[in-house]
């Protein structure tokens, strides 16, 4: 009688993996910034005491309490997003609980590869992960859109330049996407009159009927979820000596255009070295000219009504800059250095530690010997800096000469070829997933 009750006792109290319990490590888990270690314990009785069949893992695992979601996402949130990225190998079931789209609207992201123009919006998937890619599909399948061309990427939305069928030749406007959400609005045109649809920027020559040439426009995407649901374009329009005439800005708020006067008529923005969104703000590198002899490089921090509101002086005077960006939440900047024969022979990157007082700290040196196996070369005709990575110490490249986009981590000193891109791609856009839906993408879109 007493081994009966030991043995009903003993089912009684979940023997097997019946049940599983979420236990923290470290008592200060979710209250100290981080979650610690997490263990999967399951919760059996007596050793020895439960003499059913056991079930499958995936059985047990079916049947075990879930956790509430708002408790799940709370825990997850606490994980760097590379971390994240690693779970997501353990199994499918944790694949499938951190890739739930409904869940990533709360999870932190990084960066999941990157959109070119080899075919209208093709994608790169940089995670090596067995997931459906990213795609601009859905614009495509849009009545009336013929063309479009990469333009900008900010915090998840895409701007796109775009021509509708049967549009007049000084008709370009804008879409402004969300690929992970499928949500898209159209911009109108701002009145400056393309040639065609181009890549890198928007124009390449004017119109043989003009007797004028018309402008080169760069237009930039600014969106930060953080401080308003609502998104800004601003616009440069640069002559042919590289400086700037005009500016102008849309906002999705009032939906339409403003003219902004230029302050920028003495200086050249370096446009093809990128730009860095940091603080809210837009920040290019900027050539101050004194009389001919260039002086010193700037960056010029530009704010959403495209005012220029900050001027850091760049960490070296007559330096020779490739790149700007924003990395672990610090402007990265990337100056091309010369050997003993005058060729630029590597690349210094440099981080603005501290950006109030504009202390600049040199961060790592490379070779073009060990990025791309020659001695020399020059940004712009024999490779471009197409990123930095968000999260990690990973820089991005694009190899113009065989047309390779490759990879380099700072840390490991590694080189890796990620894949070949198609002839005639104009522009590379790295692409962080941003989940949630935006009211400022559900308006017209005619």
């Amino acid at each position: 009688m007493l081994r009966k009750k030991a043995a009903a006792s003993g089912r009684r109290s979940g023997g097997g993996l019946g049940r599983l319990w979420l236990l923290p490590a470290a008592a200060s888990g979710l209250s100290g910034g981080g979650i610690g270690r997490l263990r999967l314990r399951p919760a059996i009785g007596d050793r020895g005491m439960d003499r059913r069949p056991k079930r499958s893992v995936a059985a047990a695992l079916a049947a075990a309490p879930v956790l509430p979601d708002d408790a799940l996402e709370e825990i997850l949130s606490c994980v760097p997003a590379r971390s994240l990225c690693r779970f997501k190998c353990v199994s499918k079931a944790w694949r499938d609980l951190i890739s739930d789209r409904l869940r990533c609207t709360r999870l932190p992201q990084t960066l999941e590869g990157f959109f070119y123009d080899g075919g209208g919006g093709d994608f790169i998937n940089t995670l090596g992960k067995p997931a459906a890619l990213a795609s601009l599909s859905f614009l495509r399948k849009q009545p009336g859109i013929e063309d479009f061309a990469l333009l900008h990427s900010c915090n998840g939305l895409l701007l796109l330049g775009h021509r509708k069928a049967g549009d007049s030749y000084d008709s370009l406007g804008y879409i402004v996407c969300n690929p992970a959400t499928e949500q898209w609005v159209t911009v109108p045109s701002s009145g400056w009159k393309p040639s065609r649809l181009h890549g890198d920027d928007e124009s390449d020559d004017s119109d043989d009927s003009d007797t004028e040439t018309s402008p080169t426009t760069f237009t930039y995407l600014v969106f930060d979820p953080a401080a308003s649901p609502h998104f800004q374009l601003v616009q440069f329009w640069v002559n042919d000596n590289s400086r700037v005439e005009q500016m102008q800005t849309y906002s999705s708020k009032t939906g339409v255009w403003r003219e902004r006067e230029s302050t920028w008529h003495d200086d050249i923005v370096a446009f093809f070295a990128g730009s860095a969104f940091l603080r809210g703000m837009l920040h290019f590198c900027n050539s101050n000219f004194f009389g001919c002899e260039l002086d010193v490089e700037l960056i010029v921090a530009v704010n959403r009504k495209g005012g220029s509101c900050r001027v850091i002086i760049g960490p070296e005077k007559l330096c020779d800059v490739a790149f700007v960006g924003q990395s672990q939440g610090r402007m990265h900047y990337m100056i091309q250095h010369e050997g003993s024969t005058g060729e630029m022979t590597g690349l210094s990157i440099w981080v603005l530690h501290d950006y109030d007082a504009e202390e600049w700290v040199l961060k790592h040196n490379v070779t073009f010997l060990q990025l791309f196996g020659r001695m020399s070369c020059r940004v712009q005709y024999d490779y471009s800096v197409v990123a930095i990575h968000p999260d990690r110490n990973l820089i991005f490249f694009f190899q113009h000469w065989d047309l390779k986009l490759k990879s380099y981590d700072m840390d490991s000193q590694e080189v890796c070829t990620l894949c070949t891109l198609g002839v005639g791609c104009q522009n590379i856009l790295p692409y962080v997933p941003y989940f949630a839906k935006s009211s400022a993408l559900a308006g017209i879109r005619s």
